[in-house]
């Protein structure tokens, strides 16, 4: 997983990762009430560009995202189904804007400085029996493992690829959830072994 991380140093690395984590946890609070596609779609935009800044690894690192489509496309088809089109088109674009924002900041923040920020806030939970440091953990985790289960359907896509000789569109959905869990036991085994 850190491998994932850009390691050429970019003005986005210059950044605090207070800064970037208060922004992006600021950012999920404000899109969720969000309606206009417009808006949407013009913050995706900025988002873009913020990736191009980033010189190659930045456009290498976007591209990838780009193997999360048919996933979140499956979703915006599901939801267009059940619910209405309209309302699709604004949640898949929501959950686009906030991947490639919690991309964009794994990319360019160590994940121990992650775990630096978020551990304060959780330490008043000691007086409850938590473990404010396996919280911090769990936190960066989440925020890291975007761009994990982006390389992942990356792979699968291109195992399929190579096999069929054809995209394989949504049927690696099932695959990459199971796949993706059994990552998720992979790394609760890791942390439990080493406490």
């Amino acid at each position: 997983m850190i491998s994932l991380y850009i390691s050429n140093i970019t003005w986005a690395h210059r950044i605090p990762a207070w800064i970037k984590l208060s922004g992006l946890a600021l950012a999920s609070v404000l899109v969720l009430p969000l309606r206009d596609g417009s808006l949407l779609l013009a913050a995706c935009f900025f988002v873009v560009l913020a990736y191009l800044s980033l010189g190659r690894p930045g456009r290498v690192r976007f591209l990838r995202l780009g193997m999360l489509l048919p996933l979140i496309l499956g979703l915006g088809l599901f939801q267009g189904l059940v619910m209405s089109w309209d309302a699709a088109l604004i949640s898949v674009t929501r959950i686009l804007l906030m991947v490639m924002l919690a991309d964009l900041v794994t990319a360019t923040t160590p994940m121990q400085d992650m775990i630096r920020v978020v551990l304060p806030l959780f330490r008043p939970l000691k007086a409850l029996g938590v473990n404010p440091g396996a919280l911090a953990l769990s936190v960066a985790l989440v925020i890291r493992f975007i761009p994990v289960l982006s390389a992942q359907w990356s792979a699968q896509s291109d195992a399929w690829r190579s096999r069929a000789g054809r995209r394989p569109g949504f049927k690696l959905i099932i695959p990459f959830i199971h796949q993706a869990l059994k990552r998720t036991d992979q790394i609760a085994e890791a942390i439990a072994s080493r406490k």
